[in-house]
């Protein structure tokens, strides 16, 4: 069965288009292809933005303005429902009547849009669309069967936060208690031993200096590089009062699960889209799923009891001393500081390795601006999707809170750039129809691992289940 034959089939089976309005994808671009070439006098008109994530709504606002301003038209920006969206857009768009000249979608949903029509190859000449202008992660978020069906625009991902100042004050009383050759004790302080003679030093005998110097060396090692260094300090750190663990997250969301296995799972290749490209059921997914299953008995978090805010509460609250967010971490904890409810130092790092062998990569979710081929104004949509994109993105961050997927994100440092860096190694879902609910499988498969269920049937099931509907749709 050819590639459109199957996109009929699985529109049909899921019920996402209506029978009379879907043609083959072959047909619907050459529709397109007809309608972008009609003949537009002038600049002067509409152009029509559909987007689903209100956080966008100041950015995507002032953009519009500014380039309407430059061309001499009207730009609409239309904020509609997340549920169901390329199907409204394909309605609208076959239907001719009010519909989107660019969309803003998912990168994961890139091939159902372009097999309807819904994104449009772009002109790449001069590698527009490359690694000097985007991430080298978002332009494979970007690129479907060797194509560039959009514009990058803004990515989520995960990274660890920890509070600075518990770990200063660890790191702090190490770094007396090996200067002044006073060993550390279990309860935080140091323990002058009764055989140490007559010259026993102390704090104040220490060069500052050496002091300070020791201290920033043993925060960088309490930064966990691998899976084994946190359970290190999870076995050796003396939490201060009021703490009640080490580390909590959302081990319900695989947002915050993904790193462990973002470089043992393979499902659909470097760009989510190859078929032939599938490996689940591998050596190296059970040992990252296994050092996964590890962590319950380390830190005993109930799947049931947490919530994503909630955990990000705990740390705010100074009861957890490492977390896992997304980029609304930065926002959420500047206010916090600002407003006096956290009352620490923190401090953002990239997710730690699951060995020293076996790199982790967090999942990431990209979101794309998209040409509509139905639209008659292919190439002012194009120049909009590219302003938006480019020249806009220093502003993207401060007027949405969104992380730009702009090369430029992150070179000024701090967390921005630890965003910036975990993204570049991250991966995204896959762009394959077949397999738009791997999000749902993928978060049944950990909470059953969590919980002490077999790592090896729940790889095989995962596995049977993507191959599965793949094969099916051949």
């Amino acid at each position: 069965m050819n590639r459109t034959a199957r996109l009929l089939s699985v529109f049909m089976v899921a019920l996402l288009f209506l029978y009379a309005f879907i043609g083959s994808g072959k047909q619907i671009r050459e529709v397109s292809t007809e309608t972008a070439g009609a003949s537009w006098l002038g600049r002067s008109g509409n152009l029509t933005v559909w987007y689903t994530d209100e956080r966008l709504s100041p950015f995507i606002s002032k953009a519009a303005v500014e380039f309407g301003e430059k061309e001499n038209i009207t730009v609409i920006p239309v904020l509609k429902p997340a549920e169901n969206f390329l199907e409204e857009c394909y309605k609208a768009s076959a239907s001719g009547e009010s519909f989107p000249d660019v969309i803003i979608t998912g990168s994961e949903t890139l091939e159902k849009a372009y097999l309807s029509g819904l994104a449009m190859e772009i002109p790449n000449e001069g590698m527009t669309i490359g690694i000097l202008n985007y991430s080298e992660a978002a332009v494979r978020a970007v690129t479907y069967e060797g194509m560039t069906l959009g514009y990058p625009l803004s990515f989520d991902t995960s990274v660890m936060v920890y509070n600075r100042t518990y770990l200063e004050q660890w790191a702090r009383q190490m770094a007396i208690a090996d200067l002044t050759g006073n060993p550390i004790d279990m309860e935080g302080g140091s323990s002058e031993s009764e055989d140490s003679g007559n010259s026993v030093l102390t704090e104040e005998d220490i060069d500052p200096e050496q002091l300070e110097a020791l201290t920033s060396e043993y925060i960088t090692r309490m930064v966990p590089y691998t899976l084994e260094d946190l359970m290190t300090i999870a076995n050796s750190y003396s939490v201060p009062d009021g703490v009640e663990g080490i580390m909590s997250w959302d081990v319900s969301s695989i947002m915050y699960n993904y790193w462990l296995v973002g470089n043992a799972l393979n499902v659909g290749g470097p760009y989510g889209d190859d078929r032939s490209s599938i490996s689940v059921n591998n050596e190296t997914a059970v040992t990252c799923l296994t050092k996964y299953q590890a962590l319950h008995d380390y830190f005993s978090i109930e799947s049931d009891e947490v919530t994503y805010d909630s955990v990000i509460q705990d740390f705010i609250d100074g009861k957890t001393v490492f977390t896992i967010g997304g980029y609304d971490l930065v926002k959420r904890l500047k206010e916090a500081t600002d407003d006096g409810s956290f009352a620490y130092e923190y401090g953002f790092s990239e997710m730690p390795n699951v060995t020293s062998d076996i790199p982790s990569a967090s999942l990431a979710i990209t979101s794309v601006v998209c040409v509509n081929s139905f639209s008659a104004k292919t190439d002012l949509a194009n120049e909009f999707a590219l302003f938006l994109t480019r020249d806009e993105a220093p502003k993207l961050t401060e007027l949405s809170g969104l992380a730009s997927a702009s090369r430029s994100f992150g070179m000024d440092g701090g967390a921005d750039q630890i965003y910036a860096i975990e993204y570049a190694g991250s991966v995204s879902l896959p762009k394959m129809m077949e397999t738009e609910n791997i999000w749902m499988q993928l978060e049944v498969m950990f909470s059953k691992v969590w919980e002490g269920g077999d790592i090896k049937n729940e790889l095989i099931t995962l596995d049977n289940n993507i191959n599965y509907v793949l094969n099916a749709s051949l």
